[in-house]
């Protein structure tokens, strides 16, 4: 079990989703979610150690995926050493792939929404646990 994820999306039944699944497979002691990629920041300058595993939707109002990482990889780099950031999408487009590439703190983009097996497949790939 890892200690913190946070989720952000402006849809606050998709973070419903999956907070839902995140529970049911019971790998984070504690979930945090936002529909504001602002509030995740101001959230996120707020901590002295950063959750372990952050969902990002790439499409949001006012601040989008993109911004989001902008603004998170000029944070300092010892808050966020052991974090993992996952892009989620309805659907990944080619320029999603492009702009990915310009961060190397973005370790994935997956289909939205989540399920049971593809957060137990995060967990095993990126933290080694087998839930």
């Amino acid at each position: 079990m890892i200690n913190s994820i946070l989720l952000v999306d402006d849809n606050t039944a998709t973070n419903f989703i999956h907070e839902t699944y995140l529970s049911r497979v019971n790998c984070a002691e504690k979930v945090t979610s936002f529909t504001m990629g602002k509030k995740a920041i101001e959230y996120l300058k707020s901590l002295t150690t950063f959750p372990e595993l952050i969902f990002v939707d790439i499409n949001m109002p006012t601040m989008d995926a993109w911004e989001f990482m902008e603004v998170y990889e000029k944070m300092d780099m010892s808050l966020k050493i052991n974090t993992r950031v996952i892009l989620l999408t309805t659907a990944i487009i080619p320029s999603d792939k492009e702009k990915m590439g310009r961060f190397s703190e973005i370790d994935a983009i997956m289909f939205k929404p989540l399920n049971e097996n593809a957060i137990k497949e995060v967990m095993s790939e990126y933290f080694n646990l087998t839930l």
